[in-house]
Parts: structure tokens; C-alpha cells; sequence
């Protein structure tokens, strides 16, 4: 009797059972969706934080690199100062004529004492003779 019922009802049995297999397979993938889902926003997060690590690594060395940058600007503006002042020196007593067999004029003399003083400071304070 059993088996006149199976072969009786054996499409709705196969079809049955497919249904059930349908499900089962439907549940394990949800589960392995939501478990996706969580791992993706894990994964973000962590993107996010290294993001955020190597953007604030990259604001402090451009910090450095701006601060070096003033420092090397004042550096050189001060330098600058120094050079324009020797130079203008320098040129007014050349412009001016020299009629001895000295090279220098007391004026020159005293620039390049105060030049060699100023820059020597820690070295001998010996100076050049003064022209007669």
C-alpha cells in the first residue's frame, strides 16, 4: 500500500521535497549575506581609519615642510639684508676715485675691518693696517 501511494503521488513528493531543499538553500544564503554585510562595513571602517591615520601623517609633514620653508625664508631674507648692505657699501667706495698707491681709502679700510670683525668674531681679531 505504501508504495502504491509513492507511485501514486510521487510528482508532488519530488516536488516537495525540492521545495524544502529551496528553502534550506535560501536560509544559508541569507545568513551568508547578512555575515557579507558585516564584513564589508568592518572592512570600511578599517579603510577609514587608515585614511584617517595616513591623512593626518600627511598634514603633519606638510606642517614640517611649511615650517621649514618659513624658517628657510627668514634665513634668507636676513642674508639677503647682509649682502644688499655690503653690497651698496661696497660700490660707493669703488665709485670714488683714489689718486694714492693705497687700494683702499679710510672709509674702505673701516668697512672691511668692521665686515672681517663681524663675521670672525670667534677667530683672531687682528685687523688691517689703516692706510697713511
Amino acid at each position: 500500500m505504501q508504495l502504491y501511494i509513492i507511485l501514486k503521488y510521487w510528482r508532488a513528493i519530488i516536488i516537495g521535497l525540492l521545495a524544502f531543499l529551496l528553502l534550506i538553500t535560501l536560509m544559508l544564503l541569507n545568513v551568508k549575506t547578512g555575515k557579507l554585510k558585516d564584513a564589508e562595513v568592518k572592512c570600511q571602517q578599517r579603510i577609514q581609519a587608515i585614511e584617517q591615520a595616513q591623512y593626518r601623517a600627511l598634514n603633519e609633514a606638510n606642517a614640517k615642510a611649511n615650517q621649514a620653508s618659513a624658517d628657510y625664508e627668514q634665513l634668507k631674507s636676513e642674508r639677503q639684508a647682509k649682502v644688499e648692505s655690503v653690497t651698496r657699501t661696497v660700490q660707493k667706495i669703488v665709485e670714488r676715485p683714489i689718486y694714492l698707491n693705497n687700494c683702499f681709502d679710510s672709509d674702505g679700510l673701516s668697512e672691511l675691518n668692521s665686515l672681517i670683525k663681524a663675521g670672525h668674531s670667534s677667530e683672531s681679531k687682528t685687523t688691517m693696517p689703516e692706510s697713511q
